[in-house]
């Protein structure tokens, strides 16, 4: 009896171990920077799988997405969480407390997992299923996950849910497709190409119209999806049109940025967009601040001064929380970075050869 016990034991062990690691977002946005991945053995130390949310506790609060197309698999993303805000971990409530002060004033983060099921299949209902899986989330990475779907056929379309585990809880259902194998002969591909999308300059109507109408392939963003400004006049006015974003000032922390992300995505053709379309984003310089280089951007540099005056984060520290959420809420892969902030997708899209007829 007691050998089955601890046999019992390390199956949950070993499967809890595997959820965890299936969540790609627990690791360092570049395979390069290890160290700023979550640990995992101590996610998995604060975190009781047993003791796990309810789906009744739990939503879908931001879609889904999909992103970084390969020929035989995919990225798929969603956020399963008790709130849409995010979770700003051991933040006061109100008034001031003493350093490391953990009395009532201080809001604890949850220690609760959220688990979830995926599933892609080629038609909607999901009658055959051709790669699915388990993984969990937590306050740690703002209850994001993301996924790789494997084992996919080239150029075909798919159809991917999530589910809240041991529940009838599920996101919406979503629409990806995987690029052509190098051998493949591919006539016309279609795409839609964006760039420095500003939340309080209007509605992104752009990015729901080729959704609707289902005429490309992918999307390409260029960058500067979100923009860090303060989040009414400093960079357009969305006070009339009820296009404030949060946080109201400029952003700096984690969960600034965090936070900058669930705003954006509230817009209903940006989740469009990202449901029913495989997205391949790369980065420019807004998702940090203007005009960052290695050393600064161009209203923080790594003097006391700007320390001070300029929002309280060193240079370095800004630019980890604002990778680390982009790589959270975006359905993209591990990327290969340099120091100066310039990335490469470490799996090679496939390669393809394109002609045109006057």
């Amino acid at each position: 009896m007691k050998l089955s016990f601890v046999s019992v034991a390390l199956s949950l062990t070993t499967l809890t171990s595997a959820s965890w690691t299936k969540n790609i977002n627990y690791r360092s946005p570049s395979e390069n920077h290890p160290g700023m991945g979550i640990a995992l053995h101590k996610v998995n130390k604060r975190n009781t799988p047993g003791k796990a949310f309810y789906g009744s506790q739990l939503n879908f609060t931001h879609g889904v997405a999909s992103g970084d197309p390969l020929s035989s698999s995919v990225i798929l993303w969603t956020r399963v969480a008790p709130m849409m805000d995010d979770v700003n971990s051991n933040s006061t409530d109100s008034g001031y407390v003493p350093l490391y002060y953990h009395g009532p004033n201080v809001t604890a983060v949850s220690t609760a997992p959220a688990c979830v099921n995926f599933k892609v299949a080629r038609t909607s209902d999901f009658a055959v299923v051709e790669s699915s899986g388990t993984a969990y989330t937590s306050s740690d990475i703002d209850y994001t996950v993301k996924v790789e779907a494997s084992n996919l056929t080239a150029y075909t379309r798919y159809y991917y849910q999530f589910n809240v585990c041991n529940s009838n809880v599920s996101s919406p259902i979503g629409r990806t497709k995987t690029t052509p194998d190098v051998n493949d002969f591919v006539t016309k591909i279609g795409l839609a190409i964006y760039s420095c999308s500003n939340y309080p300059f209007g509605f992104f109507n752009a990015f729901g119209n080729p959704a609707r109408k289902d005429s490309v392939d992918y999307v390409i963003h260029l960058g500067d999806y979100i923009y860090e400004y303060a989040g009414d006049g400093d960079y357009g006015y969305g006070a009339s049109i009820d296009r404030i974003p949060k946080p109201y000032g400029v952003i700096y922390t984690l969960y600034d940025y965090r936070a900058r992300y669930a705003t954006y995505r509230t817009d209903k053709d940006l989740l469009l967009s990202h449901q029913m379309l495989p997205w391949i984003a790369v980065w420019d310089d807004h998702e940090v601040a203007d005009n960052t280089y290695r050393d600064g951007e161009a209203d923080l540099n790594n003097t006391e001064a700007s320390f001070v005056f300029d929002g309280g984060v060193a240079v370095e520290q800004r630019k980890m929380n604002a990778v680390r959420a982009y790589f959270e809420w975006m359905p993209i892969r591990q990327v290969e970075m340099d120091d100066s902030e310039s990335h490469w997708h470490v799996t090679q899209h496939s390669t393809c050869t394109f002609s045109s007829s006057a």
